[in-house]
């Protein structure tokens, strides 16, 4: 196993850890960090692991799913993602990364310091629309989702999170490969890093089993959110200097 591989194994076991127990972190994890690898990882093929761990989960938790809010998210993700997809092409790489990293300084901004908000039809249908453009260009859709949901129970908040976020993954990748940004390629990449994505989801067992690692996966996940996209900017502003 080459040395930038297992980087990426790793990054993508972390991420399904944090995805599987908690309903939100898989793009935040893998997408700024797998980028700073390689940026043929993102969107496509994140988002696609984005999918496997939120399927696995989402089986998982399935009776406690809360169906209206899951109709709702994705009644305001799907226009919202084919619109994104509509963008991506036009972007160069620089202007990609450095838009990648504002948003996902965005998105940890708002798990951190969004409003306390009474979760409903029409907030997770409003949370679908920012979820729909922010998880088609970077892969970090849950954000927007987990504050529309946030007061909800944890083992509701888990399951829908999860569902939601299966499908509206699929309408983005359909959107993407629509658009031409999305193939074989991408898939490829996603088929080769299954072990990783079905390693994470199980190990997420303990985590969830054990109430002493809760307070710790919020800030962690995020601090290496920031700095991995304060990395990204640092490479963006470095190559249009040099």
């Amino acid at each position: 196993m080459s040395p930038v591989f297992a980087a990426v194994f790793f990054a993508v076991v972390c991420a399904a850890i944090v995805q599987s127990s908690t309903g939100i972190g898989s793009g935040l994890i893998a997408a700024p960090v797998l980028l700073l690898i390689d940026p043929k990882f993102v969107p496509g093929t994140v988002i696609l692991l984005g999918i496997m761990v939120s399927f696995l989960s989402a089986i998982r938790d399935i009776k406690h799913i809360k169906s209206s809010y899951v109709v709702a998210g994705l009644a305001g993700r799907i226009p919202a993602a084919v619109f994104a997809a509509s963008l991506l092409a036009s972007f160069s790489p620089t202007v990609f990364q450095i838009l990648f990293a504002c948003l996902v300084v965005m998105a940890v901004a708002l798990s951190l310091f969004g409003p306390a908000i009474r979760p409903s039809v029409p907030s997770v249908a409003a949370a679908g629309v920012a979820s729909g453009f922010m998880g088609t260009l970077t892969s970090v859709g849950a954000p927007p989702f987990a504050i529309a949901m946030q007061n909800m129970p944890a083992q509701q908040l888990r399951a829908t999170m999860n569902a939601v976020l299966l499908l509206g993954a699929c309408v983005s990748l359909a959107s993407l490969a629509a658009f031409g940004s999305f193939g074989w390629p991408e898939v490829l990449r996603g088929l080769a890093l299954i072990p990783a994505v079905v390693l994470g989801f199980y190990a997420a067992r303990f985590i969830i089993a054990d109430p002493r690692t809760t307070p710790w996966v919020r800030p962690v996940v995020l601090g290496l959110c920031v700095l991995a996209s304060l990395a990204l900017l640092a490479r963006a502003a470095l190559s249009t200097i040099i």
